[in-house]
């Protein structure tokens, strides 16, 4: 994928980079672009005057993504002539709509007596994404203001002492995440609001593992810093050349085909993939101090959207099949994943016990008589008591008769039945007879023997 979407100075310095670095190569990539696009912002322009700002955030898990290795390959990319930017416009843990117009305030309002006049460039580096978007949820102004700052529109906050005014915030942004907290903190609601489709999540992994030892410095590109002065010497506004106007209609039509035929929490992701590609091929063809976006450029800019556009259906699928698993289920759903681990036979005892609060055997068993695929029985005993009613799960084929299966499920010992001897009723004794007197009448003893040991 990395090789469709490498594309000038800024693909073949990530390119270069690779021998040294365990980093995905799309993930160095993004961070790339995200950089040098919010260090130029303000300076370089689309024709219609919106700003050529990416906001990409890396989306891999812990350990394995490398998403940390990736931004610093993308820091070392850009060299020295980038440090003074870096070393004063970078913001971390904005979480509030208020926080965010402050900060972008307080970088304009201290650049007011340059020479070079206001300059409102910023770029919020979060490394730890999820954790601001816990907070952000309280924040009823973030997600909107955050939406129009990407869009270069007017955002304000107003306090005790003042107004504080952005009329063209100059905005960059790139953030790391897991697909864990994406699934968990990214909302359903805030992306019909069109907070996310601002974005363009990358999914990342390690690329390889060198051995210890084996990392190599990454050299910064001298094309790069050449870029950024030339995008700073004067103003610059990027336009398509005339060769790749029809491929950039033709991804437009695609893409709206394509939202045409996916469901509405995946779709509005891609609602401004357009501009997205649009931005994408801005950066890439002002790398090359170039102000006509070549079609190659739209085509290497393509491939990179598009790989956000898989990257995000992947996260928004597991984030919305994770949510299904976690929902409450209902009580049928629950009778019956409690006779599965069971073998698809249980008590109910055992039932009530496993199912605690959520109902009574009065409720069990009228549940159950609205289920097709459930029935109960009363069982044998083995002594004296009431006969447990016993709870099955139907198989295929079987009919609800409301008395004991004729064969047995085969995930369980058929149950054996004790038979018990009859017990006989009790009747009134009758009086004993005593015992008759026997009488003892003495023998002869024979003359041999002692008479007093015969009498003994």
């Amino acid at each position: 994928m990395f090789e469709t979407m490498k594309y000038g100075p800024i693909g073949e310095a990530v390119e270069r980079a690779l021998p040294g670095t365990e980093a995905d190569p799309v993930g160095i990539y993004a961070a790339t672009l995200s950089l040098f696009s919010a260090a130029i912002n303000g300076h370089v322009r689309t024709e219609d005057g919106r700003p050529v700002s990416v906001w990409t955030v890396l989306a891999g898990r812990s350990g394995i993504g490398c998403k940390g290795t990736a931004y610093r390959n993308a820091r070392s990319l850009m060299g020295l002539a980038f440090d003074g930017f870096f070393s004063t416009r970078i913001l971390t843990g904005i979480s509030s709509g208020p926080s965010l117009v402050s900060n972008l305030y307080g970088i304009e309002l201290a650049s007011m007596g340059s020479e070079d006049g206001p300059d409102g460039r910023a770029l919020i580096i979060e490394e730890e994404w999820g954790e601001v978007l816990k907070r952000a949820k309280r924040c009823p102004t973030f997600d909107q203001k955050l939406r129009t700052a990407w869009d270069g529109g007017e955002i304000q906050n107003r306090t005790k002492e003042e107004v504080q005014r952005i009329e063209s915030p100059l905005l960059g942004f790139h953030t790391h995440i897991t697909p864990g907290e994406w699934g968990a903190f990214v909302s359903a609601t805030a992306a019909l609001g069109g907070s996310y489709n601002r974005l363009l999540p990358v999914l990342v992994e390690q690329s390889k593992m060198l051995p210890y030892g084996k990392r190599a410095a990454i050299k910064p590109d001298p094309r790069i810093a050449e870029a950024y002065k030339w995008a700073k010497a004067k103003p610059r506004s990027m336009s398509l050349a005339k060769e790749a106007y029809s491929t950039f209609d033709d991804i437009r039509a695609f893409m709206l085909g394509k939202m045409g035929d996916t469901p509405e929490h995946i779709a509005v992701y891609f609602e401004r993939t357009a501009e997205q590609v649009l931005r994408v091929a801005a950066v890439l063809a002002a790398s090359e101090m170039k102000t006509r976006i070549p079609k190659k450029a739209i085509q290497a800019a393509w491939a990179f959207v598009q790989y956000s556009i898989n990257s995000v259906e992947k996260l928004v699928t597991e984030a919305h099949d994770g949510g299904a698993r976690n929902r409450v289920k209902s009580l049928p759903e629950m009778i019956r994943d409690l006779l599965r681990r069971h073998g698809g036979e249980a008590t109910s005892t055992l039932l009530l016990r496993s199912l605690q609060a959520h109902t009574n055997a009065q409720g069990l068993r009228e549940t159950v008589d609205q289920l097709d695929d459930v029935d109960y029985y009363k069982g044998m005993t083995s002594g004296p008591g009431a006969k447990p009613i016993i709870y099955r799960l139907l198989r295929e084929g079987d009919a609800k008769k409301g008395s004991a299966p004729e064969t047995p499920p085969a995930e369980r010992p058929a149950l054996k039945l004790v038979e018990q001897p009859a017990l006989r009723p009790k009747t009134a004794a009758a009086p004993k007879a005593a015992p008759a007197r026997k009488t003892v009448i003495p023998q002869p003893a024979p003359a041999s023997m002692n008479p007093f040991a015969a009498l003994l």
